[in-house]
């Protein structure tokens, strides 16, 4: 137990020290070739390319044969999709329905949630609740199934998804992992679940996370600890910490997360995971509870690069109202489908130009220390040898950026929540700081507010505070905004080889036999999490993509590591296009060995979400309703000055 005696000895400055969070428009109906809607591997779409016409004949290049059994551990959506067809069989005989596979996860879930496991002895305690109407969605999805005669167009037919518990979701609440709150009911889907909706995804539940997303070591307002299942002595990371660690349990096939500096990557690296931290502008951030919206986008977390273009897919979308940036990535110009970039001969490792970043600012190690470093450094190696040109990139003229308040993107976000029929017994952060603005709500009074409630963790008070006491008026200024661009315009740069353009900025790029060179590179590569250092800064200050994909083991810590390919603004397709082929080739993913409890088997939905929030109150010194009054207000002055 001492890892963990450590670990939450260090969590405060972990907290303070780095962020958390954490149907496209152009979307063409997709339509059998052959008029045969169960078979996957030809479809015809809407050609996206102006100019041409008739249909363009799109092979999915991503597939596999069959499996000849259906296994639910590791499963991903092919298989599922093969079993419902038949193509693949269920080992006892039966046939597979989106109910029966409902049903299967969430007694994994019963099992193995909350079993202490013999890795560490901890339980995993990734998942937070379970949607109450699961399975009545599972059945309504059968049905179409049915009278469809397969999937149709719902690409994500059946795909049991765990969203962290910052989203919108019209069934039921959204908690951001907070006492304070329960009963934060929204009125309308985040926009990327609407379009996971849309896709055929089941939403099966709500994954813990750091409350309100200010840690990244997986402690959460309603439980005591997500833990990683490979290890449960070792953090399952965060904030997007429950994704993560339910993922790598197989408690779902697919998840999210939300990235203000690492809460995506992270998690997907020490969890064996491939995660998606979009460029900002390709998913809507209405509807996810923020942390610092200009530096913070939702993105997939999954098991296979397939299942994350899959949702990617779905949760992209375009909107002008209330997330403009979305708008700087046009209709004309996003993928119909991510699928068309896992063509391993198109799309894959061979030919392609990788830098390694070698300094980031005052970072000299960002590709990684220890043994994630010599990992990465073995998967660069891979790549060279299926054909990569591999370079060094140095950028010590890197400057982290951000704009705006929390407190502000917080109010905000409530503004929103109650315009689109939100039922929340919260209004704001704080009623005693409470501006008004145009696009705020008009009042917020007393318990109304966040931090008034006295119902905020422990551990999370303190930073809710200093939140608290930004300006709450305080939008992104034209100044922060433009050293933001300048700033992505600086890598973007250096990665078309523009170096004779940069100015004042330094930055260096050296080939295999170290000479300084100009080349317009594909992708960059560098560490996802502490390993060599604060790294998460460089997406979220440029608003650039990047996909985490494993690499394979750390032996010391007994967990997985992983590798992030990094990419221009709106190129995820490139990147996911480079990194199914690393998948592929490499094969690094591997389960967690887990053990079940029979204890836990025999209960219902209401009794796991009612057990799952107690957890806290049971494991604490003293609850967050028990607080005195006086020590949390002595706090508050102490962190805040006020």
């Amino acid at each position: 137990m001492n890892n963990l005696f450590k670990l939450i000895g260090l969590v405060l400055l972990i907290g303070l020290s780095a962020c958390g969070s954490d149907d496209p428009a152009s979307n063409s109906s997709i339509t059998p070739s052959n008029g045969n809607p169960t078979d996957p591997t030809e479809v015809v779409v809407d050609d996206p390319s102006p100019g041409t016409e008739g249909p363009d004949v799109f092979v999915d290049k991503s597939l596999r044969p069959p499996a000849e059994f259906f296994e639910l551990v590791e499963a991903d959506m092919q298989m599922v999709h093969d079993t419902l067809a038949g193509r693949t069989k269920m080992r006892d005989g039966s046939t597979l329905t989106c109910e029966g596979l409902a049903k299967m996860y969430i007694e994994r879930i019963f099992m193995h949630n909350d079993n202490p496991q013999p890795n560490g002895g901890l339980p995993i305690s990734a998942v937070l609740s379970i949607n109450p109407n699961a399975l009545d969605i599972a059945k309504a999805l059968d049905q179409k199934y049915i009278e469809d005669g397969g999937i149709g167009d719902r690409y994500l037919h059946c795909m049991p998804v765990l969203l962290k518990d910052n989203y919108d979701t019209v069934d039921f609440p959204s908690t951001s992992a907070s006492f304070s709150m329960l009963g934060h009911q929204a009125g309308v889907d985040a926009p990327s679940v609407d379009g996971l909706r849309k896709a055929g995804a089941l939403i099966l539940g709500k994954a813990h996370q750091d409350e309100f997303a200010y840690f990244t070591t997986g402690f959460s307002g309603r439980t005591v600890l997500v833990t990683n299942p490979y290890n449960t002595q070792e953090s399952s990371a965060g904030s997007s910490s429950g994704s993560g660690a339910a993922l790598a349990s197989n408690f779902a096939i697919g998840g999210t997360g939300s990235d203000t500096c690492q809460s995506i990557r992270h998690p997907s690296s020490v969890s064996g995971l491939v995660g998606i931290r979009p460029s900002i502008g390709v998913v809507s951030r209405k509807g996810i509870f923020p942390l610092s919206h200009i530096r913070n986008t939702g993105g997939p977390m999954t098991r296979s690069v397939r299942d994350s273009a899959l949702m990617l897919t779905a949760m992209a979308s375009i909107d002008p109202v209330d997330d403009p940036d979305t708008t700087l990535f046009p209709a004309e110009a996003r993928p119909d489908t991510y699928l068309r970039f896992l063509d391993r001969d198109v799309y894959g490792v061979k030919g392609k130009k990788i830098g390694v970043l070698r300094s980031l600012g005052g970072n000299s190690t960002p590709a990684g220390t220890g043994e994630q470093g010599a990992l990465i450094d073995t998967a660069v190696a891979k790549m060279e040898s299926m054909g990569a040109e591999v370079y060094d990139v140095f950028l010590p003229s890197f400057v982290n950026r951000g704009g705006g308040s929390t407190h502000y993107d917080t109010n905000r976000y409530f503004f929103e929540f109650v315009r689109d029929g939100g039922k929340s017994p919260r209004k704001c952060l704080s009623s005693a700081f409470f501006a008004t603005n145009a696009d705020v709500l008009p009042s917020c009074a007393a318990t109304e507010g966040i931090l008034e409630t006295l119902r905020v963790g422990p551990r999370t008070a303190g930073l809710v505070a200093v939140s608290a006491s930004g300006d709450p008026g305080a939008k992104p200024t034209e100044a922060q905004l433009n050293a933001i661009v300048a700033e992505r315009d600086y890598v973007t740069k250096v990665m078309n080889g523009e170096l004779d353009a940069l100015g004042e900025k330094q930055a260096m790029v050296l080939d295999s036999e170290g000479r300084p060179a100009q080349v317009v590179l594909d992708a960059l590569v560098l560490s996802p999490g502490p390993s060599g250092g604060r790294t998460c800064d460089f997406g979220s200050t440029t608003q650039m993509g990047s996909i985490v994909v494993p690499v394979g083991f750390d032996s010391q810590a007994g967990t997985p590591r992983g590798m992030e390919i990094f990419v221009r603004r709106f190129d995820e397709g490139k990147g996911l296009g480079i990194a199914f082929d690393f998948e592929q080739a490499t094969l690094h993913r591997r389960p967690p060995n887990i053990a079940s409890s029979p204890v836990y088997a025999n209960q219902t939905i209401g009794e796991f979400n009612s057990r799952a929030q107690m957890a806290l109150m049971k494991a604490q010194f003293e609850s967050p309703e028990d607080l005195p009054v006086e020590t949390y207000i002595q706090a508050l002055r102490d962190l805040t000055g006020l």
